[in-house]
């Protein structure tokens, strides 16, 4: 019997099955923190949801765990970030790298011997993406990304943040447009094989008993209620500022014990680093 093109049956998923099985499918890879390992793994393919307050650090924290797993895992990512130009881009990498700050006016800054040891680092392993004179749309960040998926073996995408990409999304309403872009992105991540961090600002502010600023849940995230529902992994920062701390919530972990688990750690920022640091007070 001849089977109709989309139609699989089980036989035919033979070979994959097996390799889910012993695990040359679905690797589960190190975040980089010790302390979040336990509720947070990379696996490929994936859709990595990360928000929280403004300036609470979701996007350092981001930048932090691509440097960690591109020293741990020789992994190469694409980098959208357009809120800052691509020199700063790659001044916060080199900081991510030397683990020492860049700029003038600290004491400990970065040498020039450190600064080119990094930049030859990054320059194997992150390729950064803009366009000139306007804001892209989706299909253009994903053309240019699968091009270095094919052209230099990057396993992972960056977009940071979600409102930089232009919407043109006709009639659809901004859920509609949302739910068809994070369709896209992962449908590029399973055709590729690759991991990508989704940098997105709440919708709205509001204090705790504390009268800290905090982000509940993944549903207040700006735009659509799918930003939870088809996020693989949401995790949401929060940032005390008195206490010098930072609480990194994994609240949406779609394949539970594989890529992680609900739960919550601290970890503290270091300014002289420009690095997050873990913290003893850890909750799992």
């Amino acid at each position: 019997m001849v089977i109709k093109d989309g139609i699989h049956r089980a036989k035919d998923l033979y070979d994959d099955l097996w390799k889910l099985y012993e695990g040359k499918i679905c690797k589960r890879y190190t975040t980089g923190f010790k302390d979040l390992d336990p509720i947070m793994r990379l696996t490929k393919p994936s859709f990595i949801l990360m928000t929280g307050t403004p300036n609470c650090g979701k996007s350092s924290l981001t930048f932090d765990i691509l440097m960690r797993t591109a020293k741990k895992h020789d992994f190469k990512y694409v980098i959208f970030s357009p809120e800052h130009s691509l020199a700063v881009n790659l001044k916060r990498l080199i900081e991510k790298y030397v683990q020492k700050p860049f700029d003038s006016m600290f004491d400990n800054r970065c040498t020039v011997d450190e600064v080119q040891e990094a930049v030859s680092f990054i320059n194997e392993h992150f390729y950064f993406i803009d366009k000139k004179g306007d804001s892209p749309d989706i299909d253009w960040i994903i053309d240019r990304a699968r091009f270095c998926v094919n052209e230099f073996g990057c396993d992972g995408l960056v977009t940071d943040p979600y409102n930089e990409i232009n919407p043109a999304r006709s009639n659809l309403r901004e859920d509609e447009h949302i739910s068809l872009l994070i369709s896209k992105i992962k449908r590029f991540n399973r055709e590729t094989n690759t991991i990508t961090f989704m940098v997105a600002h709440p919708t709205k502010q509001i204090r705790n008993a504390d009268g800290l600023f905090e982000v509940k849940s993944l549903y207040d995230v700006s735009g659509s209620s799918h930003w939870n529902n088809k996020a693989d992994i949401g995790v949401i920062v929060t940032r005390d500022f008195e206490r010098g701390q930072t609480k990194v919530r994994v609240a949406k972990v779609r394949e539970v014990d594989v890529q992680g688990n609900i739960g919550e750690i601290t970890l503290r920022w270091n300014n002289a680093t420009k690095c997050y640091d873990s913290i003893i007070e850890n909750k799992f």
